[in-house]
């Protein structure tokens, strides 16, 4: 503890000071505020009058500013007056200071900048404003030069332009005169239009002019906007006949309102008068380069005219009672769809137009009146089949779904897509009597009825009759014409299946399970696959091609089954896959890889 406290005595003595020596310190300071002088940190600045601002001296330009030789000279002679006169000042100045020092110090502190401009510039300072005047004309020769260069460049480039290319000329677009767009009547709410005697005499009129001029700009832009190609298109296989009359000569008579030539209801009657049919002596042509793929007849029986579609795109005519024509009244339009056509079909609502769905993922239909095709649906994948609902709605089959495509719009809207199957669908039949119901097949062997009202848009539909799975491909399969009572099925494995769907309500069960001898590996080539069709007047008779040799088409009865009749020829000589009976009158066209055969009375 003694240690200690020893220790902290020593720390008090050591810090504190002695009385002593504070007080020298104070006295210290007092004297030195007596014998120094006091800094004022602030200039005094005394009032100025106007008369001061004339003995002020004038200050030096900035080195960028131009002199003249006299300006330099009367400049130097009043910086030397100036200076006398200071300097006299300054010696004066000198000897009051010494006497009154805290009062002359505040007096001449004043800024450097004032003290330099009194006196004379120095060396340095001269040699800095050269410096910077030199500088400055060296920068504007550079820029200047640069300039000079750069448009001689531009120029140079220019000239050697205009001397690669010395008569070309901007092309300039023509001008198209757009011609208005025309409404229709039922929007202008005004009646077709009505030619007076005087113009169809041959008269003038200018109402008259303006009309046929507004109809062919019609027609033109019609032809060049909505179509792919027209029928007088140069890619006819025969070029130098005038295809345009083809058509408008049929016209009238294909307008003409049918007359449904009605057979014999009894089917011992019906059977008499099947058995008159036979072909002619010009009863065969050929109307396709490649395999016929698809057959249709158009409605009218005052002109029997024939639609086909073949297996790499084109679309076939033949005008049967057009004997003088040097090509027997055939035509053939190359490359209607770029692949192959799968159905085809003239409107049942609109025969006037022809419609054809292919491998090409596109629906078209050809309007006879102004000769033109036209693209109404397209599709990402193969479309295999079409069918009709009524005048504005088509059924298109795909790649496992059914869509429903509204003809009414532009493009053409898809108002529903129905998932049948997993795989491929092939075949749409309509029912005769209840519009929305539909069947279709699979590639796999299914087989099923719909209906479109209460089918689900994303999961797979549930059917409202299933058929049993067979175990090979459905080539075709069609509602019976007239009630839909019966179902017709033909398949790849060379038989027929016949079904009633009225005895049962989900599985209808075979009624009857045929044969037919149509094998694929005789080398005949490649055919089209056997279909049996039903009469479109009758649900009691349906025909189908084969084999078998001499070739034939054989006619049975349903539901029994039984072989009615052969249709034979002389000049029948190869089998046929596709056989269609016309819709209104006794007459039915066979045909195989590209010729036709016409069976009439």
């Amino acid at each position: 503890m003694e240690k200690r406290s020893a220790k902290h005595e020593k720390k008090l003595v050591v810090n504190s000071a002695h009385k002593s020596t504070t007080k020298f310190y104070s006295l210290e300071k007092q004297a030195m505020k007596q014998n120094l002088p006091v800094l004022n940190p602030y200039v005094s600045i005394e009032r100025l009058e106007l008369g001061t601002f004339l003995t002020l001296p004038i200050l030096n330009k900035t080195p960028h500013t131009k002199q003249t030789r006299n300006g330099k000279k009367a400049r130097a002679k009043c910086e030397s007056s100036e200076e006398s006169e200071s300097s006299e000042k300054s010696e004066s100045n000198s000897e009051e200071s010494e006497s009154n020092s805290e009062e002359s110090y505040g007096e001449k502190e004043i800024p450097t900048k004032q003290t330099s401009t009194n006196s004379k510039m120095s060396d340095y300072e001269k040699q800095i404003q050269k410096n910077l005047e030199d500088r400055r004309k060296m920068f504007e020769k550079l820029v200047g030069a640069a300039k000079k260069d750069f448009m001689g460049e531009i120029v140079k480039e220019r000239k050697k332009r205009a001397a690669k290319n010395p008569h070309k000329k901007r092309k300039m677009l023509p001008s198209v005169t757009v011609p208005p767009m025309s409404m229709s009547l039922r929007i202008r709410d005004n009646s077709p239009i009505q030619y007076n005697e005087d113009v169809e005499s041959g008269g003038s009129s200018d109402e008259s002019n303006f009309l046929c001029s507004k109809s062919k700009h019609e027609k033109i832009d019609k032809v060049k906007t909505s179509s792919i190609f027209t029928l007088a298109d140069p890619k006819l296989k025969h070029k130098s006949i005038e295809d345009q009359t083809f058509f408008n000569e049929m016209i009238p008579l294909l307008e003409k309102e049918v007359k449904l030539e009605k057979l014999p209801a009894d089917q011992q009657d019906f059977l008499d008068v099947m058995k008159s049919l036979s072909i002619p002596e010009k009863g065969a042509a050929k109307v396709s380069k490649t395999q016929i793929s698809c057959l249709a007849w158009h409605p009218s029986n005052c002109k029997l005219l024939v639609a086909v579609g073949s297996s790499d795109g084109n679309v076939g005519f033949w005008d049967i009672d057009k004997l003088e024509d040097k090509y027997q009244g055939v035509r053939e339009f190359d490359r209607v769809h770029k692949l192959k056509i799968n159905c085809i079909n003239f409107d049942k609502f609109n025969p006037m137009r022809l419609l054809t769905s292919g491998r090409d993922f596109c629906v078209q239909y050809l309007d006879l009146h102004s000769n033109v095709w036209d693209k109404i649906y397209m599709d990402k994948s193969t479309i295999t089949c079409h069918a009709q609902k009524n005048s504005s709605t088509l059924l298109v089959s795909s790649k496992g779904n059914v869509s429903l495509i509204d003809l009414r719009t532009k493009p053409n809207r898809v108002e529903s897509k129905i998932q049948c199957f997993k795989k491929g669908a092939c075949t749409v039949s309509m029912h005769p009597q209840d519009e929305n119901l539909f069947m279709t097949s699979d590639t796999s062997g299914e087989m099923a009825i719909f209906d479109m009202r209460y089918t689900a848009t994303n999961d797979l539909a549930v059917p409202v009759v299933r058929f049993p799975k067979a175990r090979y491909r459905v080539n075709g399969t069609f509602f019976s014409p007239i009630t839909g009572q019966y179902v017709l099925t033909s398949y790849a494995n060379d038989t027929l299946k016949l079904y009633d769907i009225q005895k049962c309500k989900f599985e209808p069960e075979c009624i009857k399970y045929m044969h037919h001898y149509n094998p694929k590996n005789l080398g005949v080539g490649k055919l089209s696959p056997f279909q049996a069709i039903w009469h479109p007047q009758r649900e009691d008779v349906f025909i189908i091609g084969g084999m078998k040799y001499p070739y034939r088409v054989e006619m049975y009865d349903a539901p029994s089954g039984k072989l009615l009749h052969k249709f034979k020829g002389d000049s029948l000589d190869s089998p046929t896959s596709l056989n269609v009976f016309h819709p209104t009158a006794p007459v039915f066209a066979a045909c195989n890889f590209g010729e036709i055969f016409i069976f009439r009375s």
